[in-house]
This record gives structure tokens, sequence and C-alpha cells, in this order.
């Protein structure tokens, strides 16, 4: 019989089987990437990442498309992402992240 098991990442954690399918569509390997995410998510993420930990409110939306040549479709699309994988949370409305550990 034939067990079918399910790898761990160097990290030990057990994720779903899809959660690092995104790195496979270009996403980038650069110092500042996190993997399994899209360009895009990382150029989000990236942007919040500059965020000062002091700031309690983190970065706003508009804020986020002014540094980035993104649509607010495109920012909302990898802001859910990112709030639904645990990365970034919301801070003062729903307009307004801030990553949940900040590096």
């Amino acid at each position: 019989a034939v067990v079918s098991t399910q790898s761990t990442g160097s990290s030990g954690f057990t994720g779903p089987p899809s959660s690092n399918g995104a790195a496979i569509n270009g996403g980038s390997a650069d110092a500042n990437s996190l993997p399994g995410l899209t360009p895009t998510q990382n150029k989000v993420f990236n942007a919040l990442k500059q965020c000062s930990p002091e700031n309690q409110t983190g970065l706003s939306l508009r804020d986020i498309q002014k540094d980035l040549p993104l649509s607010m479709n495109e920012i909302r699309s990898a802001i859910d992402f990112l709030s639904n994988e645990g990365h970034i949370f919301s801070t003062v409305d729903d307009e307004h992240y801030k990553l949940t550990d900040h590096c």
C-alpha cells in the first residue's frame, strides 16, 4: 500500500498543498521577496514593510498606490490575499494595513 504524506518545509510548517503555487507564476527570488507571492503581492508587501513599527495606523491603500505603479484593483487583490494568508492586518479601517510581524 502506498501512503501519501504531505512534506514540510524547512520551517517545519505543514501548509496546504496550494500554499506555494504562486511562486511558480513568476514570483521572483530577490532578497525582498516573500516566497510564494506573485510579483504584485511582493510589491505591496514590501511597501507595507516600509511602514515604521511605531506607526499605529499603518499605510493606507492610497499611500501604497502613490508609491507603486499598480491599479487600485491590483492593490486590493494583493491586500486581500496577504490579509487572508495572515501576513497583514487592517488597523483603523478597511483602508489601512500593517504587517503582522514587522521584519
